[in-house]
């Protein structure tokens, strides 16, 4: 297994920890009133995330200091941010059509109050990183 795959099984197993365990704490309470866990209860998991990945990505890069980057890892790096990208491009207009949706016909959903959408928004952009990091390493693995 290469430099670069262990860094993303890292830091795909960091992002899904952590991310996981603050959503599935925070999905179950969505509802029309919500209880906000407020500003700090989203710099905790971020935080941890930063560390983490800081802490294993300097372990690795100790073990493994002559490693290049070459054409290959370009174009693997290229093609999963456009995955990626095409994957959050698709969620946001789902919840700008669940917006228009709303103010059209008057239904009030529990997935536009800010808190839910906030939510929604930060479960894509996560499904987008694991996306990303996912391709990377399928395309690690088989070959461009």
């Amino acid at each position: 297994m290469s430099y670069k795959e262990k860094g993303l099984i890292a830091s795909l197993g960091v992002t899904l920890l952590i991310f996981g365990w603050y959503l599935y704490g925070a999905f179950p309470n969505l509802s029309s009133n919500p209880k906000p866990l407020g500003f700090g209860g989203i710099i905790i998991p971020i935080v941890l995330v930063i560390i983490s990945e800081g802490i294993i990505q300097s372990f690795l890069a100790l073990k493994n200091k002559s490693q290049l980057e070459d054409e290959r890892d370009k174009l693997i790096e290229r093609i999963s941010y456009r995955n990626s990208y095409g994957f959050l491009s698709a969620c946001i207009w789902f919840l700008m059509v669940q917006i228009l949706l709303d103010t059209w016909f008057d239904v009030h959903l529990m997935l536009l109050t800010p808190y839910s959408m906030f939510h929604f928004l930060l479960l894509f952009f996560v499904l987008s990183e694991v996306i990303r990091f996912g391709t990377q390493l399928y395309y690690y693995r088989t070959g461009v």
